[in-house]
């Protein structure tokens, strides 16, 4: 357990990051949650991420530009971004930012299981 790769969800939803804790586990991966931006960049300080996951509520603007400042203080690791809001920002959009994957909600689970395995690099099927 102390091997597990380390993911960083931020939902501001305590249900999200609950089914987030049981999707992980099955992952193998740890799950460290945060329910802000502000949190998340404590949280990049306090653990060496491999992963972000990271609901992009675009009616907030600024989440997208801390994010990418929280990318930058720790840039080896990934990200996937979760949205809703498909229709303000677009996966090109996404990528320029820096984004590994942009999911739209409703989420596939499926997609987000094959977008965690490949950012994780996790070789097995478990």
């Amino acid at each position: 357990m102390l091997n597990q790769p380390k993911v960083l969800v931020v939902d501001e939803d305590k249900n999200i990051l609950s089914a987030f804790e049981d999707f992980l586990r099955k992952e193998h991966c740890n799950l460290i949650a945060a329910s802000c931006i502000e949190e998340a960049i404590i949280r990049l300080e306090q653990y060496q991420i491999d992963l972000l996951i990271m609901n992009v509520n675009l009616e907030k603007k600024h989440n997208v530009t801390q994010l990418k400042f929280a990318k930058e203080l720790q840039q080896n690791f990934p990200v996937i971004i979760i949205t809703g809001y498909t229709d303000i920002i677009e996966e090109k959009k996404a990528r320029d930012y820096g984004f590994d994957y942009f999911l739209p909600k409703p989420l596939d689970l499926k997609k987000l299981r094959t977008a965690v395995r490949k950012c994780l690099q996790l070789d097995k099927v478990f």
